[in-house]
This record gives C-alpha cells, sequence and structure tokens, in this order.
C-alpha cells in the first residue's frame, strides 16, 4: 500500500485492521506515534490555527536551494495540525459523546455501563455518555426515561434537561419527559439539583416537577411500574397520560370533543392497547373509537 494513503486514512481514523498493521510497519510510524502523544498535551484554546496555518505555508513555498522539501516532515507538521484540531474541536463540544444508545415507541432496552452499573432505558429514550473517560467521570446524558442501579464508586451523574441527579451508589428511576420531571430512590440517596436548589431522596421518596411546580411523595413500589409493562398515574392530567401512552402505542389521539386537562388516577398496560384504552377511558366515563392508527375520544 502507498505510505501517502496510510497517512491519509490514519489521520481521518479510518484504517482497516489490515491498514493498520502495514502502517505500523512504515520507516517514519515512530515519528507519527510521537506526534499523536505530544499533540495530547496541547490546550485548545492556546492554539492558534490561522498562524499555524500561515507557518505552514511559508514553509511549503520556502525556495528549493534554501530549504530542500521534506516529505515526511511536512507530513508530519500537517498531521500534528490535524490532531490537534481534532483535540480542540472535542475539548471545547461538550455534549459529544463516544456511546449514545436510543430507543423507539414501545422498545425498551438494558444495558451495563462500564463499571457494570445497569440501567434500564424505557420506550422513546436517548442516553449518551463517554466510555474512555468513564473510569475518572461517570457521567451520563439523559433524554426519556431510565431505572438506574448504580455499582459503589466515584459520584455518578445523570443530567437531564430538567436539572443533575447525583448518586455513589444506588438505585433510582428518572423520568425526564417534556411534560415532567420526576426522580423516584428506590435504595441509598439521590442528590437532585433542580432550579438552583438541591434535595435529598431517600428510599421510596419521589420529586416530581410538573407546571413549574416541585411536590414530594412516597412510592410503595421497589422499582418503576414501567419495569413490569405498566404505566401509573396518581392525580396526572390526561394530556400528559396520552403523552405517557404515545411512547408504548403507535397511534394518534383526537381529544377535541372532550376536555383533556382532567385529572386521571389509575393505570395502562404497554401490551394490549384495547386494555389499555379501557383503563384510561372508563374512570373518566369516556368512550373511545379506533380508525385505523387514529383514536377519537368522546364522552358517554
Amino acid at each position: 500500500m502507498k505510505e501517502e494513503y496510510l497517512i491519509e486514512k490514519w489521520l481521518s481514523d479510518e484504517l482497516t485492521a489490515e491498514e493498520w498493521e502495514a502502517f505500523k510497519k512504515l520507516d517514519a510510524y515512530p515519528s507519527y506515534v510521537k506526534i499523536s502523544e505530544k499533540a495530547k498535551l496541547f490546550k485548545a484554546p492556546e492554539f492558534d490555527l490561522q498562524d499555524s496555518l500561515t507557518k505552514l505555508e511559508s514553509n511549503l513555498h520556502q525556495p528549493a536551494q534554501k530549504t530542500p522539501f521534506n516529505f515526511y516532515k511536512t507530513i508530519g507538521i500537517v498531521a500534528a495540525i490535524c490532531i490537534i484540531v481534532f483535540s480542540a474541536i472535542k475539548l471545547l463540544n461538550q455534549t459529544s459523546y463516544s456511546e449514545s444508545i436510543q430507543t423507539q415507541v414501545a422498545e425498551t432496552k438494558t444495558l451495563s455501563l462500564p463499571d457494570d452499573s445497569e440501567v434500564n432505558l424505557s420506550a422513546k429514550s436517548i442516553l449518551q455518555f463517554n466510555s474512555s473517560t468513564w473510569e475518572k467521570e461517570r457521567i451520563l446524558d439523559l433524554e426519556g426515561e431510565a431505572f438506574f442501579k448504580v455499582s459503589t464508586g466515584n459520584k455518578f451523574i445523570v443530567k437531564t434537561s430538567y436539572g443533575n441527579i447525583q448518586v455513589l451508589g444506588t438505585q433510582f428511576n428518572v423520568k425526564s419527559r417534556p411534560y415532567g420531571f420526576e426522580v423516584t430512590c428506590y435504595e441509598g440517596s439521590v442528590e437532585v439539583s433542580l432550579n438552583t436548589k438541591k434535595y435529598i431522596l431517600q428510599p421510596k421518596d419521589v420529586l416530581s416537577f410538573k407546571t413549574k411546580k416541585v411536590t414530594t411523595s412516597k412510592t410503595a413500589f421497589t422499582n418503576p411500574s414501567w419495569i413490569n409493562k405498566t404505566s401509573q398515574f396518581q392525580s396526572t392530567s390526561l394530556e400528559s397520560v396520552i403523552q405517557e401512552f404515545n411512547l408504548y402505542y403507535d397511534v394518534e389521539f383526537d381529544t377535541s370533543a372532550i376536555n383533556s386537562s382532567r385529572l386521571y388516577t389509575g393505570s395502562f398496560v404497554h401490551n394490549d392497547l384495547e386494555n389499555a384504552l379501557k383503563s384510561i377511558t372508563l374512570p373518566l366515563d369516556l368512550t373511545y373509537q379506533i380508525n385505523g392508527k387514529k383514536v377519537i375520544l368522546s364522552k358517554k
């Protein structure tokens, strides 16, 4: 394989296993490794890309009789600049992650983190984290809902659009949906940072944030109901219940004939559409009609 081709693939981190073995056999391979290792020590804010490019252009245009062209030296400079730029982008972009797990409607996933902590990811949720830095900082981003069983270790942080949840080793559930935020502690203790305030939750404590109001309550359960394919509600608006319903059933609701702000207390299952609809409509004295993927709600 041509050396220039291997260098180009190396810079873009696209070497196959066979190409990587060929790249390591190059005479200049030790030099490239040193450049890569040295580049990791650079800090993005101190790097002047424009100045480096100007110097590189100046070097490339020096008269041949004064500075003979050195292919390996020039490639080394280019490699160093590319590595520094890539490193700077990575350092400055705090929302980049090496791992991203996503679930679809009615789909749930169970996964093990690098420290053997376990996560059950609910439907229509996204979990992101950096596996390469996990030993130093256990930080995840969550959009949706997940149940965590955290192994003992350094602090474990779950970031959401509402606030952060921090623990050392415990079991807890986090729901971060557009219609509300809820954290439930099942074991150990949980610290929730929300609106510049901190709340400490003990086992069975539930913290909810809906309609810009924080409330606390207790749960009698040992794990979240969705783990057992059921969603439970206590004095929750029908509108929010329907949004939760859409996480597990691919249907569209027509609520134009009813008051969707009514409060609902009850539950519905995730694996039987008719059963789930009856569980919602009967307590509220409503009826439903299924037309394809549309569910039309009306008064009795």
